[in-house]
């Protein structure tokens, strides 16, 4: 069954939203609300704001809002039963012995996975000691693992058998279901269990409190069809949430991190001594990853390989990583080695920290980037660099940012700064009236409806929505209110199926005048609880939340609905509905 409402209370209270959000976001305070820059986003000027009233939060920036459980998820990277658990561990509250939504659990507990990984995990590093594992021992040693860097990441060797894992973890008492859901073995049509890495190396995945919850099998032998085997999502692993050797990294103390393509390119940093390397494991960097960076580094340093695929990946961890507020400096490895652990292994850690030291920012190297494109000794391709250049920098926030970053295009191209410049700033006012006109058009689309995609209703009912919205923000701002506003409002009386949702699930609350816990057991979607929590931001706003102004709006929506309903009456009948309608007109004059 679902967490019981108390102790939803309970973690409510206990965990004060201020002090848990200022864990990750410098606050200070604007009036009764606390404001500071979204973690959620990219942003100059705080749009974040923190409701102690209400116990909630909402970014009128990127519209993400929730309450103290929904804050942690995001920033955490957990589902909702375990970012209860991690509050309830924090305020020192004991769980709840009933399950949490006991019919829906996976049929595999994620501490029966960890436990088959971590059996998997012992198993393969044994047999890279054995005779078995003397190939991959020597594959080891070639690539320059040393002894204490295989041992302190538990690297094994996965044999080259169909069922050496699988007879092992069966004897271990694991069954077949538990092996196949942690993907470590798969079930034949002839329902035997098969090995799902064969004669490979085997790198442990690490959450980030050091569980081994995954693997990365490189082959050893070149001819296999796939270079790396990764385990695929599983209810304790999550690959678009996870990055290898983070569990190490986010011990930094300078706030920067080095974000490389995979787990052999930073266990060789590790190895050199740059503790602070994490790797993307079989996928490009998510926002996702960006949020987990953006707990632990101020700056990161991107040290992709140098082909296409890295130059793609670099750019695209760029945009991500500015999204959530981390600075990007890109290092370059010359042409001579395709990735960090080669460029270490034939220069050295000493030329690899200089390479640190002397990385580009990401403006240099997006500019780097559009040069390599153009031959600019020649007129028409300088002309259409400088075209793209300053279509780039004019789109830079800061004045400063652009004129730094047009003396360098003119040094680059040998123009005058000046024409560069002016060029810079005509194409900077052109972009900040189409984004003021954006704005303005989305802002009215918004109010219309457009683009909604929780309430797909408000398109068709936006002045109904719109009255709905300010009710259930009322209700939920002042819920001492919400008892007597349920004399006269029903779940009936809503248009929209998304908002009548909202008033049900939040019933038993405005029966007993009780403050809402938002986030309810995870009823409501990530997207679902921004919405609630707009209306509720949006109801601040005003100074009439008061009982009247409540009475007033529920008696306007129900004539709201009254009239629809005679609309399609009419639609169905004319006659009959708009008799019915001049009827109701001549009663209510009379009275």
């Amino acid at each position: 069954m679902a967490f019981s409402q108390f102790f939803l209370e309970e973690i409510k209270d206990r965990n004060d939203i201020e002090q848990i959000i200022a864990r990750y976001v410098p606050l200070k305070r604007a009036g009764s609300n606390i404001v500071g820059l979204c973690p959620f986003h990219n942003e100059k000027t705080p749009s974040f704001t923190v409701f102690p009233g209400s116990k909630s939060f909402y970014c009128f920036g990127c519209g993400t809002g929730g309450d103290v459980v929904s804050f942690v998820m995001k920033t955490e990277n957990l589902d909702y039963p375990e970012a209860v658990e991690f509050l309830a561990k924090s305020a020192g509250i004991p769980m709840e012995e009933n399950d949490f939504q006991k019919g829906e659990k996976p049929a595999v507990r994620k501490d029966r996975i960890i436990a088959a990984t971590t059996e998997a995990a012992r198993f393969f590093h044994s047999t890279l000691f054995s005779p078995q594992g003397e190939n991959a021992l020597a594959y080891l040693e070639k690539r320059r693992f040393q002894p204490a860097t295989i041992k302190r990441f538990g690297i094994g060797y996965a044999p080259d058998s169909w069922d050496a894992l699988t007879i092992h973890l069966t004897d271990m008492g694991f069954t077949p279901l538990e092996i196949k859901t942690s993907f470590l073995g798969g079930i034949s049509k002839s329902d035997r269990l098969y090995d799902m890495f064969r004669n490979r190396i085997m790198f442990p995945i690490f959450d980030i409190q050091g569980e081994v919850v995954a693997f990365s099998g490189r082959r050893l032998n070149e001819e296999d069809e796939r270079k790396y085997i990764n385990t695929s999502d599983t209810p304790a692993f999550k690959k678009s949430k996870l990055l290898f050797g983070m569990h190490i990294a986010k011990n930094t103390t300078d706030g920067t991190l080095i974000l490389c393509e995979g787990a052999p390119d930073a266990i060789a940093m590790h190895q050199a001594d740059f503790s602070n390397a994490v790797a993307t494991l079989g996928t490009a960097i998510t926002s996702e990853h960006a949020r987990l960076i953006a707990k632990y580094a101020k700056t990161v340093f991107l040290a992709y390989d140098i082909d296409n695929a890295g130059r793609a990946a670099t750019m695209k961890g760029i945009d991500l990583l500015n999204q959530v507020g981390v600075a990007t400096k890109i290092i370059s490895l010359g042409n001579d080695t395709k990735d960090p652990d080669e460029y270490i292994k034939k220069h050295g850690a000493a030329s690899f920290r200089t390479k640190l030291s002397h990385a580009s920012g990401q403006i240099d190297y997006k500019i780097s980037e559009i040069l390599a494109k153009y031959s600019i000794d020649l007129p028409d391709e300088k002309l259409r660099a400088l075209t793209e250049l300053t279509d780039y920098i004019s789109g830079l926030y800061n004045k400063s940012e652009r004129e730094i970053y047009a003396s360098r295009v003119a040094e680059l191209l040998s123009l005058t700064k000046s024409v560069v410049f002016d060029d810079i700033e005509r194409r900077a006012k052109v972009n900040e009236k189409k984004r003021q006109r954006l704005f303005a058009s989305k802002s009215i689309q918004s109010s219309s409806g457009f683009g909604d995609k929780v309430n797909r209703d408000k398109l068709r009912f936006s002045s109904e929505t719109m009255t709905e919205e300010a009710i259930l923000g009322i209700m939920l701002l002042r819920p001492e209110l919400a008892p007597s506003a349920l004399q006269s409002l029903s779940g009936d009386c809503f248009v929209t199926d998304f908002n009548r949702r909202v008033f049900d699930l939040f019933y038993e609350e405005f029966c007993d005048g009780r403050e809402a816990v938002l986030s309810k057991n995870g009823i409501l979607t990530p997207d679902e609880l921004s919405s609630v929590i707009r209306y509720i931001a949006t109801r601040r706003k005003f100074n009439e939340n008061t009982e009247d102004m409540l009475t007033g709006l529920i008696n306007a929506l129900k004539e709201q609905k009254k009239k629809l309903d005679y609309d399609k009456k009419i639609a169905d009948n004319p006659l009959e509905g708009l008799t019915e309608y001049i009827d109701m007109i001549k009663n209510s004059q009379k009275k």
